[in-house]
């Protein structure tokens, strides 16, 4: 399953070239339906961190949406924004921001184990 999910700048509209990724994770996510899917939405530091927030649950509630649409079980489904935290490259480069705009999934076991 891959970490990210990345967005353009100001945009929580998913790129096409993700929905082939996202269609395999649904169709993983229906067949093993025992997990629960914790998807966190991101951004860079550019902008107010009220801002941030914000777009960053857009991004995570895009990619639910996404996953709904495949059929995948909405009670299962667990989104929050982050905004500008936990930034997995510097923010100092366009190409830093770029990755750091992102929605990341994981699953999560039902069992607490």
């Amino acid at each position: 399953m891959p970490g990210n999910i990345t967005f353009d700048t100001d945009s929580a509209q998913i790129k096409p070239s993700f929905q082939p990724v996202l269609d395999s994770i649904a169709k993983v996510l229906n067949e093993y339906d025992q997990t629960r899917v914790s998807i966190v939405g991101y951004t860079d530091n550019t902008g107010t961190v009220a801002y941030n927030n914000a777009l960053s649950l857009k991004r995570a509630r895009a990619v639910e949406t996404y996953l709904r649409i495949q059929k995948v079980n909405y009670e299962r489904l667990v989104v929050s924004g982050m905004g500008p935290q936990n930034p997995i490259a510097s923010n100092a480069t366009p190409e830093g921001r770029a990755q750091n705009r992102r929605v990341e999934i994981t699953l999560i076991n039902q069992s607490g184990q």
